[in-house]
C-alpha cells in the first residue's frame, strides 16, 4: 500500500483515484440532499478503523448522534453503537451557536490529537459557515485552522457542502479553491429510474483518466468502475439451474430475482435493445448464462448472430461455459456460405448461397424453420432462439409488425425461449420488436458503466459488473 496514500474504504474507488486520497488532505464532498454524503463518510470512517486500524471522527453540525447512528446501522444491517471499539468518536453539536464556534474548532482539534485520530469528517460546513458573517471568517478556518492544522497532524479531511437543490454553486465559493479535492455526489432521474453519479472535479497530485462514475448505496456505498470485459483462464464452473414446468433460468441469480425468482416464462419472447456505445460483450454478459443453462440442460440453441459475429466466435464464447462437444451437440449457428469457415461443422447452418442468385426471404425462413425443428426432434426438447434484428432484415429483407406478432403466438404455444437483439442503427424494427415482444430490457453506456433497465416490465437500474469469480461471470448490482 502507498504510504503517501489513505484508502478510502469506499468499495470501488480507490482503483480510480491512485490508491486513496493524498494523506492529510482535505477533500470537500458536496452534493443535495439524499445524494449519500453521510454514507461515503462514515463508511471511510468505519473502514478506516475495521481495515486500516485509523482513529476517526464524525463532527455533526447537522444531526444528532443518536439518529446518525440509527440510519448507519440501518443501513449497513449491523449495530455500529460499538464505534468499533472506541475507534471512531461522534462529535454532536447540533445546537451550538455563533459564540460558541471558536471553543467547538479547539475542542475538535483538541479530540484529533486525543484520539491520535488520522481521518475526520465535518458534516457540514455549510452549516458551521453559517454562524461566520463574513465569507472571509470562513475561510480564515478552512485554511488556518483545518487546512494546515490537520495537516500537521496527517489527519485525512471530509468537509461536506449541503448544495441545495437547484443550486449550482458549492457552499459559499471559497472551498473548493481551499480544498485538494473536490468530490460532487448527484443523483438524476434515468427514464423514470434513479441514477447515482459521483464527479470527481478535483484531487491533488492524482491522475484522473475519467472523472464522473456510476455508484449506488446498495448495502454502503460502492463506485462503479468503467465496464471491461475480462477472460478468465480457469474461471469457475457454471453450474446449470433446473427448469421448471413454468420458466427457464436465467443463469444469472439476480436476473432470475428481476424476472419474478424462477426466470423467463416458458414461451416468452424477450427484446434487448442495445443503446449507443454499447459493446457486444456486454450483451454476451447477459445472455450467455442463458444459453449455457439451456445446453447443459441437454436443450438446444439455435441463432441467427449479429452481422460481424462468425459461427466460431459464437462458439468461442458459449463453449467456454459448456465445453465444445456439448456445444457442438446442441448448437446451430445460421451463416452464409464461405470458402473461410468449414461449413460440415455439426453446429454450422448454411443460408442460401447469395452469390448464386438474389436472396429469397422465403427459403431462407424455412431454413432456420427447419433447422430449429431438425434440433429440437434430435434432442426432444425445447429451445431458446437469439436472433439478430440486423441479421434478420438482411436476410429475409423484411420484418414488419404481422411477422413478429406471428412468431410470438407461435413461440407461446411451442413454449421456446424467444431472444431478439436490436442495435441502434435499426430504430424502426427496434420500435416493431419493443410494442409486440412480451419483455423489453434495455443496455445502455453511462459514465462508462453498463446498465441494464427493464422497460416491459419495468425495473430500477442495474449495473452489469464483470465477476470472475462467479460460473456466470457477472453480477447485477442494482442502483438504490
Amino acid at each position: 500500500m502507498d504510504e503517501s496514500r489513505v484508502p478510502t474504504g469506499i468499495d470501488g474507488l480507490d482503483q480510480l483515484i491512485e490508491g486513496g486520497f493524498p494523506k492529510g488532505s482535505l477533500v470537500l464532498l458536496a452534493g443535495n440532499p439524499g445524494t449519500g454524503k453521510t454514507v461515503f463518510t462514515m463508511q471511510f470512517l468505519y473502514k478506516g478503523a475495521e481495515d486500516y486500524g485509523e482513529n476517526g471522527i464524525y463532527v455533526s453540525f447537522a444531526e444528532s448522534e443518536d439518529t446518525i447512528i440509527h440510519n448507519m446501522s440501518k443501513l449497513f444491517g449491523r449495530d455500529l453503537r460499538d464505534k468499533v471499539h472506541g475507534k471512531v468518536k461522534i462529535l454532536d453539536f447540533t445546537t451550538v451557536t455563533e459564540k460558541g464556534l471558536p471553543t467547538v474548532l479547539e475542542m475538535i482539534l483538541g479530540e484529533v490529537a486525543a484520539l491520535n485520530a488520522k481521518r475526520l469528517v465535518i458534516d457540514s460546513f455549510s452549516a458551521m459557515a453559517q454562524a461566520f458573517k463574513e465569507p472571509i471568517e470562513a475561510r480564515s478556518i478552512l485554511h488556518n485552522v483545518l487546512g494546515k492544522l490537520v495537516r500537521q497532524l496527517e489527519c485525512t479531511t471530509i468537509l461536506i457542502v449541503e448544495v441545495p437543490i437547484g443550486v449550482k454553486k458549492i457552499g459559499i465559493s471559497i472551498e473548493e479553491f481551499v480544498s485538494d479535492g473536490v468530490i460532487v455526489l448527484k443523483k438524476d432521474d434515468y427514464e423514470g429510474r434513479l441514477l447515482r453519479e459521483i464527479e470527481i472535479k478535483k484531487l491533488r497530485g492524482t491522475r484522473l483518466e475519467r472523472q464522473k462514475f456510476l455508484f449506488t448505496l446498495n448495502n454502503g456505498f460502492k463506485v462503479f468502475p468503467s465496464f471491461i470485459p475480462k477472460e478468465v483462464e480457469n474461471p469457475p464452473k457454471f453450474e446449470p439451474t433446473r427448469a421448471t414446468k413454468t420458466h427457464y433460468p436465467s443463469g444469472i441469480p439476480e436476473l432470475d430475482e428481476i424476472l419474478g425468482g424462477e426466470g423467463y416464462p416458458r414461451g416468452c419472447s424477450v427484446l434487448f435493445e442495445l443503446g449507443e456505445n454499447v459493446p457486444v460483450d456486454a450483451l454476451d454478459a447477459i445472455i450467455n448464462p442463458t444459453i449455457a443453462n439451456f445446453i447443459l440442460r441437454n436443450r438446444g440453441f439455435i441463432t441467427v448472430p449479429i452481422i460481424g459475429y462468425g459461427p466460431e466466435d459464437v462458439r468461442k464464447m458459449i463453449s467456454s461455459f459448456t465445453g465444445e462437444e456439448k456445444f457442438d451437440e446442441f448448437a446451430r449457428v445460421l451463416v452464409f456460405p464461405n470458402p473461410l469457415i468449414d461449413m460440415n461443422k455439426p453446429y454450422i447452418v448454411a443460408w442460401q448461397d447469395p452469390t448464386v442468385k438474389d436472396i429469397d426471404a422465403i427459403e431462407n425462413f424455412n431454413r432456420y424453420i427447419e433447422a430449429a425443428v431438425d434440433l429440437a426432434n434430435k434432442i426432444g426438447k425445447n429451445l431458446i432462439h437469439v436472433l439478430s434484428g440486423d441479421y434478420l432484415i438482411y436476410i429475409t429483407q423484411r420484418f414488419n409488425a404481422s411477422v413478429v406478432g406471428r412468431s410470438v403466438i407461435a413461440n407461446k404455444l411451442g413454449k421456446d425461449l424467444m431472444v431478439y437483439i436490436s442495435i441502434p442503427s435499426i430504430p424502426k424494427v427496434t420500435k416493431v420488436f419493443a410494442d409486440t415482444l412480451n419483455m423489453h430490457f434495455k443496455i445502455e453506456e453511462k459514465n462508462g458503466s453498463m446498465i441494464l433497465l427493464g422497460k416491459k416490465p419495468k425495473t430500477i437500474i442495474y449495473v452489469i459488473e464483470p465477476d470472475p469469480s462467479r460460473g456466470c461471470r457477472i453480477k447485477l448490482t442494482p442502483i438504490l
